[in-house]
């Protein structure tokens, strides 16, 4: 393993264990290095304020240096900053989690969000989502070039992360079909138990998925008819960031949606 791999492993464990922070022996454990290498990392990470140490316990967490690098990535990205207006309005509108996820690879990765995130469910900046059970991913994988998509597909692991998750490639690609049509990807509980969500795209310069506009909700609160209510407005809004960044939202699903 690298010296950048090992402080890869490091920031990894620390974000996965941020509430409650990790000693140095917790640390060199659950990653299977030796105690030194580990505490020489975490040394020079602290000098540098990317990680910080709890007296009392001894506990190491992520530093607020990385607050500074995670906001000039943000702010690096214009689309995040069209999208901002246009998240606050929406949760205003609809009281609900609203967030910009931007495709990354074979992921999408949140960089905005509006709204009190659930302390059971993990959507934060900077989070990394697979693409195969969100609606933020379906919705940007559904848009992409068949060639492509089918390449992403093909690498999927289909990880089952609750009872409903969706871990067949057929049905995936059938589920694809029905979003192209209408523009809209849904989730029921395919990421966390208890909790569903409705995204739409965001097209950039070339018409091709940069992104999506998702909201993530309560399942007893979003069933499929108040989910497809606020679709209408999740299309209208990212039809209009599209416009913002160059792109533009396919006319059949503004057609299909009676925003012409």
């Amino acid at each position: 393993m690298s010296s950048i791999d090992k402080i890869h492993a490091v920031f990894e464990i620390l974000r996965k264990h941020h509430r409650t922070g990790l000693t140095n022996k917790q640390i060199c454990d659950r990653l299977n290095m030796p105690a030194s290498t580990s505490y020489r990392i975490l040394s020079e990470l602290r000098k540098y304020g990317y990680i910080h140490q709890r007296k009392e316990d001894t506990c190491f967490f992520l530093g607020f240096n990385l607050l500074r690098l995670a906001e000039s990535v943000v702010e690096g990205t214009n689309v995040a900053v069209v999208c901002l207006p246009f998240l606050e309005e929406l949760h205003y509108q609809t009281e609900e989690i609203m967030f910009f996820a931007l495709r990354s690879s074979n992921h999408c990765v949140a960089m905005e969000i509006c709204g009190q995130i659930n302390t059971r469910i993990n959507v934060g900046r900077g989070e990394i989502m697979p693409m195969h059970c969100t609606a933020s991913g379906k919705v940007i994988l559904a848009f992409l070039p068949e060639k492509e998509r089918e390449q992403i597909i093909d690498k999927m692991d289909f990880k089952a992360y609750t009872p409903s998750t969706n871990t067949s490639p057929d049905s995936l690609r059938k589920e694809l079909e029905d979003i192209r049509v209408c523009g809209v990807a849904y989730n029921h509980q395919g990421l966390h138990k208890g909790f569903s969500a409705v995204a739409a795209p965001v097209f950039d310069n070339k018409d091709g998925p940069l992104g999506s506009i998702a909201l993530v909700g309560s399942s007893t609160d979003l069933d499929q008819e108040q989910m497809e209510e606020y679709a209408e407005l999740l299309v209208d809004a990212c039809s209009n960031i599209s416009s913002r960044v160059g792109g533009t939202m396919p006319k059949w699903i503004i057609e299909h949606w009676n925003l012409v």
